[in-house]
């Protein structure tokens, strides 16, 4: 019985030293030491702020944009330096001559408007002189890899058309002539068109009138003898129906196309000559 009460006390002393030790390895924590223990925790587990510098911000009063380069679309639309072709007054063409050397590059430009017809030609001694034509915005109407001595359009928009010139082979004389037809319009419910004017430093004057596949059409040029005579063509088909050569001032056929038809008062030997132009439709 002695060695049993000692056998308990001796338990009671050890877990007595044990409560002890545990009492002393466990620190006195402060009211909100979990809440510390959490702070900790979330700044050992998240990235430093300072971690990357940031850039120098921009005063909000200067913003910066930053436009992307694109790389271009087309032809430049940066117009070339050119040379300005000014028809004279009431002349429907215009005519530029010039020497040009092998490879060189030379451009004219010329103001025109929406829906009229433009008719364009170089000339050269060995044929080997070409064109190209393009709009201010750059949009190609006539690329130079053509090799094309010869262009015609109806024109989308009333603007400066660029017109270039390329040399051949060898240095040679060209001649550029452009012809933009003055249009002829009929009064509304009539069927006769009646225009008056004078050929301008011996060039051709030309009109162009809208008519329908098998109307009869009549043109009579008037009051000018034998100093001018009549050139009549198709503008879609380029079909010759009267040349000037024929000497003929008057003409009627039945038109075989609804087309353009060109118009040309042709003065004889470079004359200036006065005249009146009837067109009948019907």
């Amino acid at each position: 019985m002695y060695k049993t009460n000692q056998i308990w006390a001796a338990g009671i002393a050890v877990l007595t030293v044990t409560i002890a030790c545990i009492g002393s390895t466990v620190p006195t924590a402060a009211p909100n030491a979990v809440d510390t223990i959490v702070a900790a925790t979330m700044r050992a587990i998240t990235p430093a702020n300072t971690a990357t510098p940031l850039p120098s911000a921009t005063p909000l009063s200067t913003p910066t944009f930053v436009i992307p380069t694109l790389p271009p679309v087309g032809s430049t639309l940066v117009p070339p330096a050119a040379t300005r072709i000014n028809f004279l007054s009431k002349a429907t063409t215009g005519v530029v001559s010039g020497p040009i050397q092998p490879g060189q590059i030379q451009y004219f430009v010329i103001n025109a408007s929406q829906g009229q017809p433009m008719i364009v030609m170089v000339n050269s001694l060995n044929n080997d002189v070409t064109l190209s034509v393009r709009t201010q915005g750059g949009t190609w109407m006539l690329n130079a890899a053509a090799h094309q001595t010869a262009w015609q359009s109806m024109l989308p928009k009333t603007e400066d058309y660029y017109i270039g010139i390329y040399g051949g082979a060898t240095t040679e004389n060209f001649t550029l002539t452009v012809q933009i037809p003055s249009r002829i319009k009929f009064a509304q419910g009539s069927i006769t068109a009646t225009v008056s004017g004078q050929t301008v430093a011996g060039y051709n004057v030309a009109y162009t009138v809208l008519a329908i596949k098998s109307q009869l059409m009549t043109v009579n040029l008037n009051g000018v003898a034998n100093s001018a005579a009549l050139t009549i063509y198709g503008y879609s088909d380029g079909q010759p129906y009267l040349r000037s050569v024929t000497g003929q001032t008057s003409f009627n056929f039945k038109l075989p196309a609804t087309q353009d038809y060109i118009i040309e008062v042709v003065p004889r030997a470079g004359q200036v000559v006065n005249y009146t132009l009837v067109v009948i439709i019907k």
